[in-house]
């Protein structure tokens, strides 16, 4: 399972790096300056540690974007 995570969170750094802010997304997990982008740069290998922080991260921010439109729309309702 360990592994499908790596590969699902790398491959969504490197399919969606055009838009991505790395130090931002460094800033807001807590990451050294740089991590996301030697990363996508120099495909320096993200630890398990990282990963994990990064698979919670995008857990949070997906799980709450969609809660917050569920709310706005049963408001509307």
């Amino acid at each position: 399972m360990k592994h499908i995570k790596r590969l699902a969170i790398e491959l969504w750094l490197k399919e969606n790096q055009d838009f991505i802010n790395g130090v931002g997304l460094d800033k807001r997990i807590g990451f050294p300056s740089g991590t996301i982008q030697k990363f996508l740069k120099y495909e320096r290998k993200l630890n398990d540690k990282r990963i994990t922080a990064i698979d919670h991260f995008l857990n949070k921010v997906s799980i709450e974007q969609y809660k917050k439109q569920i709310r706005q729309n049963v408001n509307e309702e």
